[in-house]
């Protein structure tokens, strides 16, 4: 029988909010995501309401907590998330929804494989348990968080992901606290700040590795060093991103 591309790898409550969650595992047998390489994705979703509805009603919060890239609470206004809601978390949800999802068994889902924990969603989100159980077997992962300042968070979750940094003091106060860190940089922030490396997978680097090649986001336990990244996305995106970025130099003068 052909091993399932996806798979339901738990089910629960937000450690964010409470509310009812899934995280499925997709890319079982192979991803296409051209950034990451073949790497299986991992999707952390509300179980009661579509990633569409939720961004437009703020119940991604469920997921996402207090990011600022989420935009308005109210309906996802002025979002600077790359992700593309609509495409792969929507598509994931609805399949689940249809049944075409099977729940995973008591074996290993990532033998050999590497991983990418929040796909879309939070990591911090759900229990550090449950990200151990499914790395068991695979041979890296890259993971980030921007649940590192919450006083409720697994500390334990420093081994395993980067705290996203926003601002250059986002990344002095995560380094301080135990954290390694990925840094989104605006137009208007620094390029590279002292200690910081470019992400070889970035246009900026030249997209020389994929994450999967790569894997220097996989937390305190691993590379040296912490990362930075111009910020990216689509055009809607991109104009939101100049738009925070005008904003965070007007109030600097």
């Amino acid at each position: 029988m052909r091993r399932p591309n996806s798979l339901v790898v738990w089910q629960g409550a937000s450690l964010i909010d409470g509310a009812p969650l899934i995280v499925i595992a997709s890319g079982l047998r192979s991803s296409k995501n051209l950034k990451t390489g073949d790497m299986v994705q991992t999707y952390i979703l509300r179980a009661d309401v579509s990633p569409l509805a939720a961004v437009k009603a703020g119940a991604d919060a469920s997921i996402c907590g207090s990011c600022i890239h989420r935009g308005a609470a109210a309906n996802g206004s002025g979002r600077t998330c790359y992700v593309e809601v609509g495409k792969g978390p929507e598509t994931v949800w609805k399949a689940w929804q249809r049944g075409r999802i099977p729940a995973a068994g008591a074996e290993p889902v990532a033998t050999g494989r590497t991983v990418r924990l929040g796909t879309y969603g939070d990591p911090a989100a759900v229990p550090a348990d449950v990200w151990r159980g499914l790395l068991a077997g695979s041979v890296g992962w890259t993971g980030y968080t921007h649940q590192w300042r919450t006083a409720w968070i697994d500390t334990s979750l420093r081994g395993l992901v980067m705290a996203s940094a926003d601002t250059p003091a986002d990344r002095q106060a995560a380094v301080a606290a135990g954290w390694r860190t990925f840094r989104v940089a605006l137009p208007s922030d620094p390029v590279r700040l002292p200690g910081e490396s470019v992400c070889p997978a970035s246009a900026e680097a030249g997209k020389k590795l994929t994450c999967a090649q790569c894997l220097a986001c996989s937390g305190a336990d691993g590379r040296r060093g912490t990362i930075v990244i111009a910020a990216h996305g689509g055009f809607a995106v991109m104009a939101n991103v100049k738009r925070r970025a005008a904003a965070s130099w007007s109030l600097s003068i």
